[in-house]
């Protein structure tokens, strides 16, 4: 077997284990009772009646009475609508192609979770993270859905592998134009969290100056390509329904906002940044806890401890830490919350738990190495599993 973190056989595999998910989804006219993946899946099944020049332009048509919400659809962009809509123009019924299309993200961002983890902490905490990254309470809760999270989880973990790679190649700078410009048309404003995360990877990047320019440029590039995409949606949509779309999404998103401040709702700061904390320490865990336990273990020399790390441990530990502080900073002032907010940094911290949990119980590492070197695609047998768990006993699981 490859011993690479992603070996030939197994990629099929996955490929495999997604056809027939997939499929399963299909067969028996999957639904979802959380309410955003219900609505954004039935959208995206009613858009498939339109022309493809209206698809910018969806609207709510009725879909969530009890919110009175009516006319145009200005949540957000309209991203997440576009490829279950196209899916479904190709036969896959439309509702179902959005959950498809979801859980098409959330694979990709496990795979590449482990891609990541593999160029800093090494193949084994790479196989490990692969099969314990699925379970988590987050992962248990957002299992199957057709929302914005695993989208832009994708979006940021592309974002990050591409600009690692500039160092073999400038080509890498298109991907991390896609990846941050996908992140503008899913989820809008949430963008900025995608680029607070690149610019954190390049900033605790110990590379050369020549690949510390090169991904400089390319963080740049991306960020003009978004704009001047957003200045062609926005004309696009001026075109299909005689209305420009961002200055009605600011008045949506930006007009019911109010920030707090240390001055000025100095309780209402500290509320949501306590809410975001308990998150991010419940929603990954145990792999969160497994950062607790191993800083307390270096508490009598934390110093000689983190030393003690390789380097490129050392920075994805610091990037997770400062990337889910950055997420707190950034999302906590808005009297506007959610934990879903947080999804991309619940991922980030769960993979540094899992790489400190390799390192402080080595026997866990081993024992997931020792499966693995059997052959027995692990981690494309769990994720199998728990899908169906959740596609059998989903009604009957307790949130998490």
């Amino acid at each position: 077997m490859s011993r690479g973190v992603l070996p030939a056989r197994e990629a099929l595999l996955w490929g495999a284990a997604f056809v027939l998910i997939a499929a399963w989804l299909v067969a028996v006219r999957f639904t979802s009772d959380d309410p955003d993946s219900a609505l954004y899946a039935s959208i995206s099944a009613r858009l498939t009646e339109e022309p493809a020049s209206r698809w910018l332009a969806p609207e709510w048509w009725g879909f969530w009475p009890e919110a009175g919400m009516t006319g145009l659809f200005r949540e957000h962009p309209a991203g997440i609508f576009l490829v279950p809509a196209a899916l479904a123009r190709l036969g896959i019924p439309g509702e179902q192609a959005a959950y498809i299309v979801g859980v098409a993200a959330g694979l990709l961002s496990v795979i590449s979770a482990g891609l990541i983890v593999g160029r800093l902490a090494g193949r084994d905490a790479a196989r490990a993270t692969l099969v314990l990254i699925q379970v988590m309470p987050v992962a248990f809760i957002f299992r199957i859905r057709a929302n914005h999270e695993y989208p832009m989880l994708l979006c940021l973990l592309v974002a990050l592998l591409a600009l690692d790679n500039l160092r073999r190649s400038r080509w890498w700078m298109l991907l991390v134009a896609a990846a941050v410009t996908s992140a503008l048309l899913v989820k809008g404003v949430f963008v900025v969290l995608v680029l607070a995360g690149a610019v954190l990877w390049i900033a605790i990047d110990p590379t050369e100056a020549r690949v510390r320019r090169r991904q400089m440029t390319a963080l740049a590039a991306a960020a003009v390509t978004a704009l001047l995409v957003a200045l062609l949606y926005d004309a696009a949509y001026l075109d299909t329904t005689g209305e420009t779309f961002w200055q009605g999404y600011w008045a949506r998103q930006l007009g019911p906002l109010r920030i707090a401040t240390p001055l000025q709702g100095a309780a209402a700061l500290a509320g949501n940044t306590l809410f975001y904390l308990s998150r991010l320490i419940w929603l990954p865990a145990p792999w969160s806890l497994a950062l607790v336990v191993v800083a307390w273990r270096w508490r009598a020399d934390i110093a000689t401890s983190w030393r003690g790390a390789a380097p490129s441990v050392r920075r994805g530990l610091g990037f997770a830490l400062a990337f889910a502080a950055a997420s707190v900073l950034l999302l906590s002032p808005s009297n506007r919350y959610a934990e879903r907010y947080a999804f991309s940094a619940t991922y980030v911290v769960a993979a540094a738990g899992i790489v400190a949990a390799c390192w402080n119980w080595s026997w866990l590492q081993a024992r997931l190495a020792h499966l693995d070197r059997r052959g027995t695609a692990l981690p494309v047998l769990v994720w199998l599993l728990l899908m169906a768990l959740r596609l059998v006993a989903g009604p009957l699981l307790p949130r998490l």
